[in-house]
């Protein structure tokens, strides 16, 4: 039988649109001219279904993984995508069609898949150990070849990670470690854990640690700072037991706080103390570190989200669940166990990012894709990004137009830069009604002086999810990168 074509789902089309193919591209156009000392890699992920979705509704965050890689050197850029040839994909491959309910729901699997992992490597690229590593929080990482983008295998670190591993694991940039976690949920319904990793620069697991949490929660990411990993415990339940009888598997419960697990870096479960918040969605944080012994985190968050339904089915819209730049405040010596929250700028934003190399150190200024006049901005668009300065309050503010659909901006360091500004700042960007898509080069101090350079890709990449840029003179690049081709 013939493959059919998607189904409707505002996460299926337009600039969603799965592309569904693979391409060498060696050397393409570019309006503008790349600066000289801007030269390494820029990877991204993202959600790309194969096969139409058997399930009714569809998830943006279901697809199968489709890794990006824009080669750059010498002011040309090479491009190659394939997709994460997952045992789930290799299954449905063999199939000729989709098997797995949305989210891996047992409810709506097909009996042909059991027995194999729910898999999608769907979210965040990464370079560590030497290795390229594409991540999802629900299964262990999955390594690629950071050249050709060929899959090796599920990585498993000589078996310390077998169940899940998180989709934003922390390189602290000072030591070459990766901190991580994976959330662990028993089956028959009893409490939810967390595995607490530390892998060293060689990509060898030097700690691990096992940490019970609250209640099983969908933890996107979590905080590291020189000292303190902070484990953030939101009102986004995961239940099997609710979703096996019909209801979501992901439900916003917002009868819950949240709840922050502050533990020593080198602690243990004893030494965990939890802090509380008010109800709070929040996915994705610029930065973390200490000041003055207090724990100064800078994160998107929302009142609640439009991502899933709360525990009843209902879903609230875009509008009312917007996310912006806040700051949340914890004291690991103080004798109450609230947590701070300031706004730092209240424009609907989605991936807030740093110069990754201050991860775990202060730093001044965060990137991100922002929303100034789509409705919808997951499904729509968002149609700018914005650069603020945490300090002064100041902002950078460029916006591709109405329809427009930019994804995360990523600060990519020129060769030998060290300041956090000294650089350039990168986002691919789908114009309303384009059979294009644009890699955008900005100067990292100047968005609102418009783009330096437009990489043309020809054909529509659909939105996705999380990028990074390697310089070709960072340790992590040469570790992976340095061998011939």
């Amino acid at each position: 039988m013939a493959t059919t074509d998607f189904r409707a789902s505002p996460f299926l089309a337009g600039h969603h649109r799965p592309s569904r193919m693979e391409v060498d591209a060696p050397d393409l156009f570019i309006d503008g001219e790349l600066p000289a000392d801007l030269a390494g890699v820029f990877y991204r992920n993202g959600a790309e279904p194969l096969y139409p979705p058997t399930d009714e509704d569809y998830h943006w965050f279901d697809g199968d993984g489709m890794v990006y890689a824009f080669f750059i050197d010498n002011g040309r850029v090479a491009l190659r995508n394939r997709w994460v040839r997952t045992d789930k994909l290799l299954l449905e491959m063999k199939a000729g069609r989709r098997l797995f309910g949305v989210h891996g729901n047992p409810a709506t699997t097909d009996p042909l898949a059991e027995g194999t992992r729910y898999n999608t490597a769907n979210t965040n690229i990464i370079l560590h150990g030497g290795k390229l590593l594409a991540l999802m929080e629900g299964a262990p990482p999955v390594e690629l070849d950071p050249r050709t983008l060929d899959t090796i295998g599920e990585q498993h670190y000589g078996g310390v990670v077998t169940t899940t591993f998180s989709a934003h694991p922390t390189v602290d940039h000072d030591n070459g470690e990766l901190v991580n976690i994976g959330t662990i949920a028993r089956r028959g319904g009893t409490a939810a854990e967390i595995r607490y990793d530390i892998i060293d620069f060689a990509g060898q697991p030097i700690k691990t640690e096992t940490i019970p949490m609250p209640h099983h929660s969908m933890m996107h990411t979590f905080f590291v700072t020189e000292n303190y990993v902070v484990f953030p415990v939101t009102p986004l339940d995961v239940s099997i037991r609710r979703a096996m009888s019909g209801g979501p598997i992901v439900a916003w419960d917002g009868n819950r706080p949240t709840k922050l697990g502050v533990m020593p870096r080198r602690g243990t479960a004893a030494d965990v103390r939890w802090f509380e918040a008010e109800p709070r969605h929040m996915m994705h944080q610029a930065n973390v570190w200490e000041d003055e012994g207090r724990i100064v985190a800078d994160v998107a968050a929302a009142e609640g989200t439009s991502l899933f339904p709360d525990t009843k089915g209902r879903w609230r819209s875009h509008r009312d669940s917007v996310q912006s730049l806040r700051r949340w405040t914890i004291d690991p010596a103080a004798a109450t166990d609230v947590v701070r929250e300031d706004t730092l700028d209240d424009h609907d934003i989605q991936f807030p990012r740093p110069d990754d190399r201050l991860m775990t150190r202060p730093s001044r200024f965060v990137f991100a894709n922002s929303n100034l006049h789509s409705v919808e901005g997951r499904i729509d668009g968002m149609d700018a990004v914005l650069r603020v300065d945490t300090r002064s309050g100041d902002e950078d503010l460029y916006h591709f137009g109405d329809g427009a659909a930019a994804g995360e901006l990523i600060f990519a360091p020129r060769l030998g830069g060290t300041d956090e500004l000294d650089g350039y700042a990168l986002t691919l960007v789908h114009r309303a009604g384009a059979a294009e898509t644009e890699l955008v080069v900005f100067d990292a101090a100047d968005l609102s002086g418009g783009p330096l350079a437009r990489v043309r890709i020809p054909f529509a990449i659909p939105s996705g999810f999380h990028c990074n840029y390697y310089s070709a003179d960072s340790p992590l690049y040469r570790q992976a990168l340095s061998r011939e081709p």
